[in-house]
């Protein structure tokens, strides 16, 4: 076999788990209740700023403010309001004001919300420990003509000309 088409073997691999979303069969595959496993296996999209989201609150396991968790995040205000206001409507999250500033958004995790924070911490845990098993095996110079090689790849798939 060309070294081309083994090539062409493993990036049809990379694809074929983007569409798949492992990520997403996991969090299922590992809920502690049926409603949450129920819930993420028939959410077509959640985006990762979302799930990042969720794993603010439910690391915190307490109301946040708004300020704090943008504040944390790279996002615009726009964007993790969307991002809020979606995860309101589906019930992971609640919204509202503390008696002493009516003006200040405070946020916290539903027990829906909070379970799958919490998986989601797991899961990216998970798969540290993994990466990082993998990365000893190893070194630096393996590792930094691999990283040369991707980006050489990625250049040769964007400038086509």
């Amino acid at each position: 076999m060309k070294k081309t088409d083994e090539l062409q073997q493993v990036i049809a691999r990379i694809r074929n788990e983007a569409d798949e979303d492992p990520e997403r069969a996991w969090l299922a595959a590992h809920a502690q209740t049926p409603a949450v496993a129920e819930f993420v296996g028939k959410t077509k999209h959640f985006t990762h700023s979302e799930l990042m989201i969720l794993t603010v609150l439910a690391r915190a396991d307490a109301a946040v403010p708004f300020k704090a968790i943008q504040e944390q995040s790279d996002l615009s205000q726009g964007m993790l309001s969307r991002y809020v206001d979606r995860l309101a409507k589906q019930k992971l999250i609640e919204k509202f004001h503390t008696p002493t500033n009516k003006k200040a958004v405070v946020l916290r995790t539903t027990s829906m919300g909070q379970e799958i924070g919490q998986l989601h911490d797991e899961l990216h845990r998970r798969q540290q420990q993994n990466y990082d098993a993998v990365l000893t095996r190893y070194s630096d110079a393996d590792l930094t003509l691999v990283t040369r090689f991707l980006n050489d790849l990625m250049d040769a798939r964007e400038h086509l000309d």
